[in-house]
């Protein structure tokens, strides 16, 4: 098995025997760099515990020698010489592979598997609000377009006022080339000119 950095957050982990990769994702390139040398320490920890198993299969294979007090002696190790002998790896039955503890692996699993899990979450967050900002975006632009047609509208009829009041003062200048003096005078000649009624 081994672990490869793919980027700054994400790992790989290739298993040949396998035949499968797994892709996984930390928090931070540290967790990254954390797993990835527990990865390297277990590894190095189970091909230690497989070579150890071996050796002891080929000792005990041999035939046994009996003590002097009726006990089976128990193979010489580099543990039992140097007085380490209880930190010996437990025996391992020649069918079952080495492993390493299982409440050692049991961490790094579960961490990735809560990274995992939160990835996940922020992923479906980060889903639901790019379906929001798009649903705003779509109501911004058909707002968009609905003011423009409005201001297309209001311009328009400014225009038309505009030339409406233009046409007004020509014809009222033309009309009434002196200024009236009474308002009774400018009443009776509106009354009296068909453009100016419409102005009425």
């Amino acid at each position: 098995m081994t672990f490869t950095k793919t980027s700054q957050k994400f790992g790989q982990w290739a298993d040949s025997r396998a035949n499968t990769v797994y892709g996984l994702g930390f928090s931070s390139e540290h967790h990254l760099s954390k797993f990835a040398e527990k990865f390297q320490e277990f590894k190095e920890a189970a091909r230690l515990a497989k070579e150890k198993s071996q050796e002891k299969m080929e000792l005990t294979s041999t035939p046994s020698q009996e003590s002097a007090g009726g006990d089976l002696q128990s193979p010489l190790t580099p543990e039992s010489i140097n007085g380490t002998d209880d930190e010996r790896t437990p025996d391992v039955t020649q069918n079952s592979e080495p492993r390493a503890e299982p409440t050692q692996n049991a961490l790094p699993f579960s961490h990735s598997s809560a990274i995992s899990k939160h990835w996940e979450a922020e992923l479906a967050t980060l889903k639901g609000n790019n379906a929001k900002l798009t649903a705003a975006l779509l109501e911004s632009t058909a707002n968009v377009k609905q003011w423009k047609q409005q201001l297309a509208a209001y311009q328009e009829e400014a225009e038309r006022l505009h030339k409406r009041g233009t046409a007004h003062l020509q014809h009222s200048s033309s009309c009434l080339p002196d200024r009236p003096q009474h308002k009774e005078e400018l009443g009776a000649h509106q009354q009296a000119c068909s453009y100016c009624v419409l102005f009425l």
